[in-house]
């Protein structure tokens, strides 16, 4: 999205990444969300790390590798989605009610660029809140194997377009990139925003929260991080709140409080998408209900809630793309989705094209997107 930006960076690092990349007059005007940001997106080495025998070819190869990748899919796959977002989703809704993503992991890319105008961001996964890391005590061989490290953590986001969740329990518990906060503090950086604060709460029974002293780790904690946050063109601060949490019936029970939470957030919209058909299963009839009760509108693929739960009084369906059967992956026949087929494959003004690729059918690009908006 900077790509002009890159370039020139690029250029000036390649002619001379020395000792002079460490001097920042304005430094001292940058927090350490800001800094981490700015490191793990190529931008800016960090001010704070203070030894000046490193040898920064690391950090050129790891800015070769960004300056390729970002722009290609900000044309390929960003772009696209936004204008499509433009003409067929932000006409049609009110976008700027809370987005609540379950299934999310550290998703903050797609859910912005589709959902650019919310005024906060709820997101629901199991993988570990996080930690930024304290660049200044870092050596050279730390600092090159996190960026290792980070680089091969959002490998799928670029040719996938998800995170696949077996690789996120290896790739966010390791002992360099901690949880989904670097990854999504990285995903605000790279869309224009600075990061203002974190802090970690939980919910109590009540359904309050409370601030956290310490991570337990535990699904039946509901501990989260909160991002405060605000894009560089504008002074509105906004809030993204990441739970880690069990959203199954089973992993409702002993969170009361979360629950109860969930049940009362008002207007929201959903997105779902590649949430692996959880919300296909018996077993997850409780955040099922809770979307279907609380959103104004649901943008999903089909992965999300089934068609049949979408009673046509009381929502107004438009479809994109293509529907085929769930990839190999998925091999539970009850998937299958027999009368959404019928009606994509009958066609008509509700079912339009789809300018863009994401989601579980990646590689042959068969892929839809599914716009349901409450009457």
């Amino acid at each position: 999205m900077r790509t002009g930006f890159f370039s020139l960076l690029f250029v000036i690092v390649t002619s001379c990444y020395s000792i002079s990349v460490f001097a920042q007059s304005d430094s001292t005007q940058i927090n350490k969300f800001e800094e981490f940001a700015l490191f793990v997106t190529g931008q800016q080495f960090p001010a704070s790390v203070t030894d000046t025998t490193i040898d920064l070819t690391f950090w050129k190869n790891y800015q070769e590798k960004i300056n390729v990748d970002w722009p290609l899919m900000d044309s390929t796959r960003l772009k696209p989605m936004a204008a499509w977002r433009d003409d067929e989703v932000n006409p049609k809704i009110n976008d700027t009610l809370l987005l609540f993503y379950p299934f999310s992991g550290p998703d903050f890319l797609h859910a912005y660029t589709l959902f650019p105008n919310a005024a906060d961001y709820l997101f629901l996964a199991q993988e570990q809140l996080g930690e930024i890391p304290d660049l200044s005590v870092m050596k050279q061989t730390d600092l090159s194997d996190y960026l290792d490290k980070f680089y091969y953590s959002i490998r799928d986001i670029y040719q996938r377009s998800y995170f696949i969740t077996g690789r996120m329990n290896t790739d966010l518990y390791n002992a360099r990139v901690k949880g989904v906060l670097p990854l999504i503090v990285f995903f605000m950086a790279q869309t224009g925003h600075s990061v203002i604060d974190v802090k970690y709460e939980y919910i109590s029974s009540d359904g309050s929260f409370k601030p956290l002293t310490s991570i337990t780790g535990r699904f039946s904690a509901t501990e989260c991080v909160t991002i405060s946050f605000s894009s560089k063109d504008s002074e509105q601060v906004k809030t993204l709140r990441y739970f880690r949490c069990d959203i199954s019936d089973e992993g409702f029970k002993p969170t009361p409080g979360f629950n109860k939470y969930l049940s009362n957030l008002g207007d929201v919209n959903t997105y779902v998408k590649s949430a692996s058909y959880l919300l296909h299963y018996g077993t997850f009839t409780t955040i099922r209900n809770i979307i279907l009760a609380g959103s104004k509108a649901v943008l999903q693929d089909d992965t999300g809630i089934p068609y049949k739960y979408y009673d046509p009084e009381k929502w107004e369906t438009y479809l994109y793309g293509v529907y085929v059967k769930p990839i190999s992956d998925f091999t539970s026949p009850y998937l299958m989705q027999n009368d959404l087929k019928k009606v994509y494959d009958e066609g008509g003004e509700n079912v339009k094209e789809l300018p863009f690729s994401l989601g579980y059918h990646w590689r042959s690009g068969e892929q839809n997107q599914m716009l349901f908006i409450r009457k």
